[in-house]
């Protein structure tokens, strides 16, 4: 990285980057309103490195971004063409199109039952019928693929 020069002129990148680090010493509480304000407004007047190092000499250095400690790898990648060995699992579950189909049906019944009790026991003809009869059928048909 070159060494810069304190009367060399700075590109809007540098101005935008320190535009960047005034905001995050804002948001953090490092520096009040005044002091933001005054400091972005003298970013946009001053054209030098050296005029740009006194606005942020007392804000902590920039963190990169670094990959927290929790999900990073802990042992390494296998070479190239080998392939881990994957583990089986030995509980298959139920999923997939037949779980959530399960919860439609069963709301549009409680709907149903709801309707009747609010006609004070006289029982709309049983339309969730429509709904069990492609569920019991997506049911039965998945109940020979298990595995």
């Amino acid at each position: 990285m070159p060494q810069y020069q304190p009367h060399q002129r700075f590109t809007e990148a540098d101005r935008d980057k320190i535009a960047g680090r005034l905001r995050d010493a804002f948001a953090d509480g490092r520096l009040d309103q005044p002091e933001f304000s005054s400091r972005l407004d003298q970013l946009y007047t001053v054209q030098t490195y050296g005029e740009l190092e006194p606005l942020v000499r007392d804000l902590p250095a920039v963190r990169t971004y670094e990959t927290p400690k929790a999900v990073q790898d802990s042992k390494p990648a296998p070479e190239p063409g080998n392939f881990p060995e994957r583990k089986k699992d030995n509980h298959p579950h139920r999923g997939g199109a037949i779980g959530g189909f399960t919860g439609v049906v069963l709301i549009n019944v409680v709907i149903w039952f709801v309707i009747g009790l609010g006609n004070g026991g006289h029982w709309p003809h049983f339309w969730p019928v429509w709904l069990l009869i492609p569920w019991a059928i997506i049911a039965l048909g998945g109940l020979g693929r298990r595995r």
